[in-house]
């Protein structure tokens, strides 16, 4: 029976001891032995011999061996032609054993709908940012310079210089300061633009579906 073992048993299928203790899924096969990776139980994977196999039921793969034994064993490696025959002939009376008491079993799935989230990055908006021109009237106060002249009378009496009288000028030069009025472009502010990403909290809303067992047993019996 255990020839056909390997042409049955498909990936992902649950294993379980004679125990009826789950040991792990169906990672591998091969022609005399099933893979069960490394995870909770076991800190590498296990070879499990087809021999080692006592029946196989829904999607489920049960050994002639506890949990506890399949801990004890060594099965870290696949197994050799000796290997497998001495797991054969060791676990004969558990193999019978459970056999016997194996029992027919269903199994129903019930299923739920959860929740999933996901989130897109998309555009928001624009922010501009630029400048424009504005005129303002500007008036300042500048301190400008004139020269004038003062004419002040006195009164001499002294000898003339030898010549005769004449009409006689003089010129005296007079300066004031005029302001011209100039423009001159200066830097006088800086606006710096930046961004900085701030995470808020979104709520999102959905209805959500589960099953739920349904069971009505006419039979009187217990359950």
């Amino acid at each position: 029976m255990t020839r056909t073992h390997e042409a049955q048993i498909q990936t992902g299928w649950d294993v379980y001891g004679s125990d009826n203790e789950k040991i792990g899924d169906v990672a591998g096969i091969a022609n005399d032995h099933f893979i069960i990776e490394k995870g909770f139980l076991f800190t590498t994977d296990i070879y499990v011999p087809m021999s080692a196999v006592a029946s196989l039921g829904e999607e489920r793969v049960y050994l002639a061996y506890t949990k506890d034994q399949v801990e004890d064993e060594d099965w870290s490696s696949p197994p050799t032609g000796d290997a497998a025959n001495t797991a054969d002939h060791t676990v004969g009376a558990d193999r019978d054993a459970y056999a016997a008491t194996d029992t027919d079993r269903d199994t129903l799935e019930r299923r739920e709908e959860r929740l999933t989230v996901d989130k897109q990055t998309q555009k928001a908006g624009d922010v501009h940012v630029g400048k424009h021109i504005e005129e303002d009237r500007q008036a300042v106060d500048v301190p400008v310079t004139r020269e004038e002249v003062h004419l002040e009378r006195r009164a001499v009496d002294r000898p003339a210089d030898e010549g005769s009288l004449s009409e006689d000028s003089i010129d005296v030069p007079v300066y004031e300061e005029r302001v011209e009025a100039g423009k001159e472009t200066r830097v006088v502010e800086e606006l710096d633009v930046e961004k900085s990403a701030h995470t808020d909290t979104a709520r999102v809303e959905e209805t959500v579906r589960r099953e739920e067992f349904d069971v009505d047993d006419d039979s009187g019996a217990a359950r």
